[in-house]
Parts: C-alpha cells; structure tokens; sequence
C-alpha cells in the first residue's frame, strides 16, 4: 500500500508557522525506525527532497520541512531573524511538539548547516536523535565572499525567475540533469521566498560561524558530495567535515561521492541519495 501523505502548518513562535509535509508507511508497524526530517538548500522548501522522500516513505515516516520564510512558512519581518540557530530553533520546536522519539535529519547545504547546528546544541531530548546525513552541507566555519558585488548578486539570485532560473543552470546543478519542469518548479520556490529569507543567507548566513556546536557533534555522520558540485566540492567535503568529525573523541562520519552531480543533489540524483540515506540507517 502507499503511504499516507498529510500536510499540515505547526505555530513554533508568535511570528512563525512551519509549514510540514508528511508521510508514513502503512506496512511498516516497527516502533523503532527512525522519522526522516528534511531540510533544504537556501532557495529550497518541503518540496526540495520529494523525489528522494517517493523513494523512501515506504519505510520510514517523514517530515519536509519549508524552514521560515520558505515555501508557506511564514517568518518575522525582520532583517536580522534567519540565522542558522533561529531555524535551528523552528525544527527543535517541531521535534518536540510531534513527540518524535527517534529522529535522523537530512540537511542539503543550509540545511546542512541547520542540522550541524542542532546535533551540536543538545537541546532535544536525550537519545531522540540519531544521526545527520549531510548532502552537501554548507561549512560550519564562516564563509567570506571575495568581493562585495558577489555578495549583492546573491542577495538578489531570486529577484524573478529569470535571475533564479539562470543560478539553477550556471551554478547549481551540473549540465543536463534538471528537466525544464523540474528548474521551473525550483526557481518558483527561490523567487517565494519572503525578502528576508532571501536576504539572510548571503548578507550574514554564510558567515555564521557554528564550528563551537560542530565540535560538540556527537552523533553518526553522512556526507554525501556531488562530484561535480563546484560550491561544495568533494574534497572540502572530505577534509572540513568527515575529516575532522572523525578526529573528534567518538566521532563517526563517512563519505558518500554522488557522481555526475551538481550542487542540487536531492534533485539532480534523487535515487542515489535515497540509497545513501537508506545504507546509513541500516548502521545505526
């Protein structure tokens, strides 16, 4: 039988509403398996990881989160309330209000670093999460534009379509991976985006140094790196996160190469990130 499929908008603070895309398995009555909670790319909302989530709710109840100011969400109308630890704050709020007893997050590149945020502030109940899989994430350590100009060309990537849909194919994604239908659909959510979600990210985000909380990362690790992705590039995947999580005291972290892939990794190589996911839960 398919999965039941809901959707639903869960109040986290006075100003933001979450918008939740749901789904859980009919054949699959064991308590144990772990709610898969998606959270997606700057840009991105719940509907980022469906292609990977068709291939797992089979199995494992999920969650598409659109993270404040994203997709339906709502956020505050204020400039500086997107930090990385804000939306950390949104998903903590959702785990707990659904009562979720076993958790794995999957964050793509933001989402990456919202996840490294949470795992590192312990803020859940003890034992609720079990592992992150990272699907190109974002560095914990700040990252520093050269040039101011790159920095207002980002603030205003999803000005309209055009602008967004241009990012998708010249940044992005590698050639020939993304139907027409598929960066239409993708650019749309860039260009919802409320103004300062889409200011957020570029204008302070990316310089939000989280590196005291990736330290304090205890749990298993994933990363999966697009072979061709040119923001994330594997081997910065290799060394700034696998690497020294698994200098940590206890850390466990492992790297998946997903080849052929750009930056959209859930989108350009669906399947293969399922799969990923799928292998690392077996594990924990």
């Amino acid at each position: 039988m398919a999965p039941i499929t809901s959707s639903k908008f869960m109040k986290v603070s006075e100003d933001v509403i979450i918008e939740l895309s749901l789904t859980f398995p009919t054949n699959n009555s064991n308590q144990n398996i772990p709610s898969l909670i998606f959270l997606h790319f700057w840009g991105g909302s719940s509907k980022t990881f469906e292609s990977v989530i068709e291939t797992l709710s089979p199995f494992y109840p999920t969650i598409g989160i659109s993270l404040r100011g994203w997709g339906a969400s709502t956020g505050p109308n204020v400039a500086t309330a997107y930090k990385v630890t804000d939306f950390a704050s949104d998903v903590e709020s959702v785990i707990k209000q659904m009562e979720l007893k076993s958790v794995v997050l999957i964050g793509h590149s933001m989402g990456g670093k919202i996840s490294m945020a949470i795992a590192g502030r312990h803020l859940l109940p003890k034992g609720v999460l079990k592992g992150l899989a990272l699907v190109g994430p974002a560095p914990p350590g700040p990252v520093y534009l050269p040039d101011p100009s790159m920095r207002d060309a980002q603030i205003h990537a999803f000005d309209n379509m055009e602008n967004a849909q241009n990012t998708i194919h010249t940044v992005l994604s590698a050639p020939g991976n993304l139907t027409d239908e598929v960066v239409k659909t993708v650019a749309e959510d860039m260009v919802r985006g409320n103004k300062w979600a889409k200011y957020a990210w570029p204008a302070y985000g990316m310089e939000d140094d989280i590196t005291y909380l990736f330290d304090r990362i205890d749990i298993p690790v994933v990363v999966l790196a697009g072979k061709n992705d040119i923001l994330e590039p594997v081997e910065r995947m290799k060394t700034n996160i696998r690497d020294k999580i698994n200098a940590m005291q206890n850390g466990k972290a492992s790297l998946v190469v997903v080849n052929g892939s750009g930056h959209l990794i859930p989108l350009e190589k669906p399947k293969e990130v399922a799969h990923a996911i799928n292998c690392f839960i077996q594990t924990l």
